[in-house]
């Protein structure tokens, strides 16, 4: 609603581009990482593991997520609220609530993607056990803001209309809840991301070699500076036009996700990306070392990540390419969009 004595809202305004756009862009990107990912795997080893089914149906729920906000964006998402109509209002409401509800089992899939593929290359019980715990810990946070989602209200249909004598959970609490859980993702992010140190450390390799590694594990870290930017939009929640205020929070909460699923496909890019450095010559075109290696001896070392999740490795690709070569609301948005309780009834 306009304040008194404010300026009328332009209603020519719209502010949706600044979310369509980068998130199409990284869009065609993930498609293209994916499918690069999974035709790698089934190419190679002629098998597919848990990770790369994990990583396909995120995608896939990526994908209907933007199908989603693409329609919100028909409805008039990003335009000033005060110029929709009451039924473009609802329809928007409507989407958004889809749009939130697949982006939290998008992130969910996507970071326990990246552990489970860790989970292949720590035997030891001390390394697996983190990766355990921060699987159940993943399921058990997208799980309460499942339930957050659809229990916030009663009816839950206050998150997209009006609803006489709606009773609603209080705000603030969940809000705190957000930050405490930022901080959980921020130290998940960052264990999943170092922790394959060890293994690039144990891999005996030309320094250039390790050198594109680590570039594809700092990849991975672009995902937190994802989440650090989003928390910044945590102190406005629930001000200003819910139609063009949510924009930011959302595009920061996509991007995580985007940058999360790029990161744990980069693998699929080692291969041809060091074909290419050696015919340049910027990498070494043949490696010789007696010394036990994770390559040599068949252990994959697999580069995947998780926004600022990544894993890093090679997996079975020295001996792959030679085989292959022989053988041919009305309420909170979880996920951080600044649309309060209430907006439903506001036009």
């Amino acid at each position: 609603m306009t304040a008194p004595g404010a300026a009328p809202p332009d209603p020519d305004s719209n502010v949706s581009g600044t979310y369509v756009v980068p998130v199409t862009v990284l869009a065609v990107l993930t498609i293209g990482l994916v499918v690069l990912r999974i035709w790698t795997r089934v190419t190679r080893t002629r098998s597919m593991y848990v990770d790369d089914w994990l990583i396909g149906a995120a995608e896939l729920l990526s994908l209907t997520n933007i199908s989603l906000s693409y329609a919100a964006v028909s409805r008039g998402w990003g335009k000033p609220i005060a110029t929709l109509t009451p039924a473009d209002l609802t329809q928007n409401l409507k989407l958004q609530f889809a749009v939130q509800t697949t982006w939290i089992l998008t992130l969910c899939l996507v970071r326990i993607s990246v552990a489970t593929s860790l989970l292949r290359f720590f035997p030891s019980l001390l390394w697996r056990l983190p990766l355990y715990t921060i699987i159940v810990l993943q399921s058990l946070i997208s799980a309460s803001y499942i339930v957050i989602q659809f229990a916030q209200c009663s009816p839950v249909s206050a998150a997209w209309e009006h609803v006489p004598d709606v009773k609603c959970w209080p705000v603030q609490p969940i809000i705190n809840y957000g930050w405490a859980i930022a901080g959980v993702y921020v130290a998940i992010d960052l264990t999943l991301a170092l922790m394959p140190i060890k293994l690039m450390r144990a891999l005996h390799r030309p320094m250039s070699e390790k050198f594109l590694i680590g570039i594809l594990m700092a990849t991975g870290l672009l995902a937190t500076t994802m989440a650090c930017a989003k928390m910044t939009t945590f102190t406005s929640f629930g001000k200003g036009d819910p139609m063009q205020d949510s924009i930011m929070p959302s595009l920061w909460a996509k991007l995580e996700e985007q940058v999360g699923i790029i990161a744990a496909c980069l693998p699929a890019l080692k291969a041809p990306v060091e074909r290419g450095l050696r015919r340049a010559g910027v990498l070494e075109t043949r490696w010789r070392d007696e010394r036990p290696s994770f390559v040599k001896s068949g252990v994959s070392l697999g580069v995947t990540g998780v926004g600022s999740e990544t894993v890093v490795g090679v997996e079975g690709e020295e001996e792959g390419e030679e085989e292959g070569e022989r053988k041919g609301k009305g309420g909170v948005r979880v996920d951080s969009v600044a649309v309060a309780p209430g907006s439903a009834g506001v036009v």
